[in-house]
């Protein structure tokens, strides 16, 4: 083989060993998949005490056994919807911020149960949006109060049932 064609092929060798190794990149190395996980989700829908959702907004998950350090973060769905795989059972807690200052705020206590795949999220103990519990307790506030005086009244009236 003449000299010149011999350090043409060994010119486009390398060549082409350096075009390979130029594209190298480290994740070729390791495969990439999913599957399905067995483990159940939580789904929570957030809205304001006016009905509407609270789309689009940051959501942060905390476990119980780290209540400083998200577990994590993200935001709701167009529907004010976020979901998350707890991995313990305990109380954990979700925030939703916006960008006006409003917070709602679960607590959601997960079970060993729950986690063991023997209930369902609907039966897991949830609190009331804290606003929502802050309205219903100052109805039924007034609503007794409303109720002794009008027993009193009719009381005075010699009326009382």
């Amino acid at each position: 083989m003449p000299r010149r064609l011999r350090c043409a092929a060994i010119a486009a060798g390398l060549a082409l060993a350096a075009g390979a190794a130029a594209d190298f990149r480290p994740a070729y190395a390791h495969g990439t998949g999913y599957r399905l996980s067995d483990k159940k989700p939580l789904s929570l829908e957030f809205s304001y005490s006016t009905g509407e959702t609270m789309s689009y907004l940051e959501a942060k998950v905390f476990s119980p056994r780290d209540e400083k350090f998200a577990f994590q973060s993200g935001r709701t769905d167009e529907d004010g919807r976020f979901a998350f795989t707890p991995d313990a059972p305990g109380l954990w807690r979700l925030v939703v911020r916006d960008e006006e200052g409003h917070l709602a705020e679960a607590e959601i206590n997960v079970t060993p149960e729950f986690m063991a795949g023997e209930e369902t999220a609907a039966a897991l103990e949830s609190d009331a949006p804290k606003g929502v519990r802050l309205a219903l307790n100052a109805v039924l506030g007034v609503s007794l109060i409303f109720n002794i005086a009008a027993f009193v009244s009719l009381r005075r009236r010699g009326k009382a049932v």
